[in-house]
Parts: C-alpha cells; sequence; structure tokens
C-alpha cells in the first residue's frame, strides 16, 4: 500500500503545477484580452478623432457659407435701402414741385383778385394801406 505521505507531496506537487499552468494560461489569456481591448480603444479613439475632424471641417465649410450668405444680405439690404431712399428723394421731389406750383398759382390768383378789388375801389385800398402803416408804425415805435 502507499504511504499516504507521498501520496499528499505527489498531489501537491500535481496540484501546484496545475495552478501554475492554470495561473499561466489565466495570465495569457489576461494579456491577450488586454491587448484587444487596447486596439479597440485604439480604433475608437482613431475613430473618434476622424469624426472630430469631419464635423470640424463640415462647421467651418457651414460657417463659410453662412458668412458669405450674410454678406449677399448685407449688399441686398443696401441696396433695397438705397432703391427706395431713391424713390422717397423723388416722391418728395415731385410733391415739393406740386406744392410750389400750387402756391404760385394761388399767390397769382390773389394778386389778380386784389387787383381787380382796387380797380374797383381804389380808396379802400389807399385806406385799408394806410392802417396797416400806422398799425406797424405803432408797434415798432413803441420798442
Amino acid at each position: 500500500m502507499a504511504n499516504p505521505a507521498e501520496d499528499r507531496t505527489g498531489s501537491s506537487a500535481t496540484f501546484q503545477r496545475d495552478v501554475e499552468t492554470a495561473g499561466a494560461s489565466l495570465k495569457k489569456d489576461a494579456e491577450t484580452a488586454a491587448g484587444r481591448v487596447g486596439g479597440e480603444f485604439q480604433r475608437a479613439k482613431d475613430q473618434l478623432s476622424q469624426t472630430a475632424a469631419t464635423a470640424r471641417d463640415d462647421v467651418s465649410g457651414d460657417l463659410r457659407r453662412l458668412s458669405d450668405d450674410v454678406s449677399k444680405l448685407k449688399d441686398t439690404v443696401a441696396e433695397i435701402a438705397k432703391t427706395v431712399g431713391s424713390q422717397i428723394g423723388e416722391a418728395a421731389t415731385d410733391l415739393g414741385s406740386e406744392i410750389a406750383s400750387s402756391a404760385k398759382d394761388q399767390a397769382g390768383s390773389m394778386v389778380a383778385e386784389f387787383e381787380r378789388v382796387a380797380r374797383r375801389n381804389p380808396l379802400a385800398v389807399v385806406t385799408g394801406a394806410l392802417c396797416v402803416g400806422l398799425v406797424i408804425g405803432l408797434m415798432t415805435g413803441r420798442r
């Protein structure tokens, strides 16, 4: 019959070898997994960098187009303001011309009416002019 102490020593050595083999295998599996995880992290990092660069380029292009659109809009608004200003100036000139023409016509008709009254009643016109002169003289003489 075999010695139980020898069985324990032999089985202990076998157990130790099995543990060492399992440990080495586990270490090798962990290193392999760590390498794969590291590779995946590197690929993810590269993809994020590439996505960020593409997004930056897209935003840059969008900002350039927006800047161009704003510049064109500014030019359009300036042109509209210039056109509206020109039209308002023309309208004001036409209106001023009409008012001046109307005032000239009315002044001419008033002068014509005054001449008719003066021809029909010259004494009243002279008397009215004398009264206006006296009033103006009294107002300026008191100062």
